[in-house]
């Protein structure tokens, strides 16, 4: 029972991490993306800036959840 017990307070834990982090990303998704579009940035570095973190946060929205569920964790074998 102490190792089922054990295994769902990870799991619980990767899922609460797991949407914490999901929702980060897309909140700055979102406010980057709002940002690039209603603005007229005059200065072409900062709109290329503006641009660049709009595309990093994008690929976080995209490889999270990968990074989260698609790698099977490495269990220690029963003895």
């Amino acid at each position: 029972m102490l190792i089922q017990s054990n295994l769902r307070e990870r799991r619980r834990s990767k899922v609460i991490g797991f949407i914490i982090a999901e929702t980060s990303a897309i909140g700055l998704l979102f406010i980057v993306g709002y940002f690039a579009v209603s603005s007229q940035l005059a200065n072409s570095a900062l709109a290329l800036l503006v641009n660049i973190v709009t595309i990093a946060a994008a690929v976080a929205v995209a490889i999270i959840p990968i990074a989260f569920f698609a790698v099977a964790p490495i269990l220690p074998r029963r003895r």
